[in-house]
């Protein structure tokens, strides 16, 4: 019991502690800019490149990536209105007896005004509501307040509204796509690196606060990601008159990632009644991402393509309650892209595919068409799986995506067919999406 007790309060505490501590390592390879400079006034904006480079085929416009050190400098002693609009339409057709099928049509508003307090530091202030196409009132109405403080250019800590959802970089087996529809906004605390060769992402998510001496539960997530740049190759075009305009960009790119995933979901509370158990479950994945780019700068094309080998673990606090899980889910990927510079557009289309093998696999926040059946996921399923064998699960994966940029407003598809060679049924995701985002700076 004290074994569990110490687990259950520290475990949060020290997935926190993971970033800062080899943090001391990287501290030499990230260089520290905070002198203020004069820069042209223009709204800031975010930077992709800092993010890294798995992208699993998503779509690349549901991300919000971290403000760069840059981004602080110009909007230093500023207020910004800052504009995200998004509508969209989900449709989860499950064959499978693992989860039952629904639609999803709505709309989210998330305006947000941010204040740059000095050069390393904002403060953001906005509110999330999100309606369902059906219902005669809001789903969701929820303020959003954060405080972003970034000492150096590697490393960014952020307390309030986290940068959540896609921005943890997690893919299908630990988080649900569907998760940017219904829980959208995570509040806790963050910390993100980001150097040449390691960059990461540890972060609470605090979904219940649970008042003292109350017979309730408390709900949170931990995690932390990290990935670790094996091998780099880049070769970059000629210097010369007709290219000097893009030298800065690679005409071709490898590289070789070693990414790393620790997730836990906590539902307990320090009363305990018959109806207040203690959950603790646990997500690792670990394996080897590899990418190659090539960009044609007089077209403004880029091909990409990338292959993952990640292996997947599962298990509860408390071993007894259900058979620890494990999961091999090897992918092959592939996207086009081109940009188009005076109509201030750019469009892309992403394939992957891959084969899925879980035995006994679970994870809380990830995608039930990869749930095994097994005495605790059992419990989030329809009843009708627990009448089928499915403790070992085999699958075929294929996920197309095009996504299309156009003056601040993006469009994106997004299908995903999950085909099971042991049940021969096959189910079918399709997201569509739009989205606005802008910065106004009001003085």
């Amino acid at each position: 019991m004290k074994t569990a007790k110490f687990m259950k309060h520290n475990a949060a505490v020290l997935a926190l502690l993971v970033a800062l501590a080899a943090g001391v390592g990287a501290h030499a390879q990230g260089t520290d800019s905070t002198r203020i400079k004069q820069l042209h006034a223009k709204p800031y904006k975010t930077d992709r490149s800092l993010l890294p480079t798995h992208g699993y085929g998503t779509l690349q416009m549901l991300e919000d990536a971290p403000l760069r050190q840059r981004d602080l400098l110009q909007a230093c002693r500023h207020l910004v209105l800052d504009i995200d609009a998004a509508t969209f339409f989900f449709d989860a057709e499950y064959a499978t007896p693992v989860a039952k099928g629904y639609s999803a049509v709505g709309f989210r508003l998330s305006p947000t005004l941010t204040y740059g307090i000095n050069e390393r530091a904002l403060l953001r202030a906005g509110f999330n509501a999100i309606v369902f196409a059906g219902m005669d009132s809001l789903q969701l109405l929820r303020p959003s307040l954060s405080l972003i403080y970034k000492p150096s250019r590697w490393l960014t800590i952020v307390g309030g509204t986290l940068y959540g959802g896609f921005d943890h970089r997690l893919d299908a087996p630990v988080y649900d796509p569907s998760r940017w529809l219904f829980h959208y906004q995570e509040d806790g605390l963050q910390i993100l690196t980001a150097t040449r060769r390691w960059n990461s992402d540890t972060w609470i998510d605090w979904h219940h606060y649970l008042k003292p001496w109350t017979a309730d539960q408390e709900a949170f997530t931990a995690g932390t990601r990290h990935s670790f740049r094996l091998l780099s190759w880049t070769q970059k075009p000629a210097n010369n008159a007709e290219t000097s305009h893009s030298y800065v960009t690679p005409l071709q790119r490898f590289v070789l990632d070693m990414p790393l995933h620790f997730v836990v979901d906590h539902r307990g509370g320090e009363v305990k009644t018959i109806d207040t158990n203690t959950v603790s479950t646990f997500n690792e994945r670990v394996g080897l991402h590899a990418e190659y780019r090539f960009r044609n700068t007089l077209s403004h094309s880029h091909t990409l393509l990338s292959a993952d080998l990640p292996v997947y673990f599962y298990h509860l606090e408390d071993s007894d309650l259900d058979t620890p899980g494990k999961a091999f889910y090897p992918t092959l990927g592939i996207e086009y892209g081109r940009r188009n510079d005076d109509s201030r557009s750019q469009w892309a289309l992403k394939g992957t595919l891959g084969f899925w093998h879980g035995d006994h696999y679970f994870s809380a926040h990830g995608s039930p068409a990869l749930w095994s059946v097994n005495a605790y996921s059992a419990l989030h399923m329809p009843a009708s799986a627990a009448s089928i064998d499915a403790d070992v699960r085999n699958l075929i994966t294929l996920r197309v995506a095009y996504e299309h940029e156009f003056k601040n407003l993006q469009l994106g598809l997004q299908v995903d067919a999950y085909h099971d060679l042991d049940l021969h049924k096959t189910d079918l995701l399709i997201g569509f999406y739009m989205r606005y985002k802008e910065h106004f700076r009001l003085f």
